[in-house]
């Protein structure tokens, strides 16, 4: 699994009470007894994807669906659960019913625009974003400002890509996952003296990994700080012995 897909299904996870209180179009007319049984079983896989025990969860989704196939939050549940599984078209197939059934949800948009920038869809996957992020009920705001910079750091557009992180850390500074797409950006745009104060502001919440300990590396060997880079590069060896981000600073070392 991606740390894109996790952070998609982290976002599923706090999805639920949003999701029920919109207006919905259903495809197809349901009784309000399969009605309540599919908000069951979806609150039901919900909770089982949050406690990661993914059969469970996928078996009580499919229930969902069986009562109600345009249920938004079953449909959104499933598609995290496709993604997972590296069945990307599902996924998106699952999203869209989502939205068919509540157009606005900010939840679908977010993980869908996600999707398609993957894809390299990226118009969509914009249009989506600005979408989720225009929503004055959604509180994950943060979320979408960060796919989105992401996606423009896709297309090769760094200047919106490093506005968009910027705001998704306006609403939440601790974001680790904005903090490190920020760190690579700034490394990968030559301004390593940034890369090293978000890669701080990381460790400062206890935040370390294979790559965080990379990106320490090349930007204090970019600042000329050989200390600092070897005791990164020891860490990472250490704590991470069989990671390509290990090999790399291998490969750097016998280069240098």
């Amino acid at each position: 699994m991606t740390a894109r897909t996790g952070l998609r299904i982290a976002g599923v996870l706090a999805l639920a009470l949003l999701v029920g209180g919109c207006a919905a179009t259903a495809d197809r007319p349901v009784s309000g007894e399969r009605e309540e049984a599919a908000e069951v079983h979806a609150e039901l896989g919900i909770g089982y994807l949050r406690e990661g025990e993914f059969e469970q969860a996928e078996r009580n989704l499919r229930r969902a669906l069986d009562y109600d196939p345009g249920d938004a939050l079953a449909n959104i549940g499933m598609a995290a659960v496709m993604e997972r599984k590296g069945e990307s078209a599902q996924a998106e197939d699952h999203y869209r019913r989502a939205l068919r059934r509540d157009s606005g949800n900010p939840f679908a948009q977010t993980n869908l625009g996600a999707l398609l920038c993957g894809r390299e869809d990226f118009d969509e996957a914009q249009e989506l974003f600005a979408k989720a992020i225009d929503n004055p009920d959604y509180d994950r705001r943060d979320i979408a400002y960060m796919n989105s910079g992401v996606c423009h750091a896709d297309a090769g557009d760094i200047e919106s890509a490093e506005r968009q992180l910027r705001r998704a850390l306006e609403l939440n500074p601790q974001y680790p996952r904005a903090l490190l797409e920020l760190a690579r950006l700034t490394y990968e745009d030559d301004r390593p003296m940034q890369t090293r104060a978000f890669l701080q502001r990381l460790d400062s919440q206890n935040v370390e990994s294979a790559e965080t300990l990379l990106l320490c590396y090349q930007a204090e060997t970019a600042l000329g700080n050989r200390r600092a880079a070897n005791a990164c590069a020891e860490r990472l060896n250490r704590q991470y012995p069989d990671s390509a981000e290990n090999n790399e600073v291998r490969r750097l070392e016998r280069e240098g």
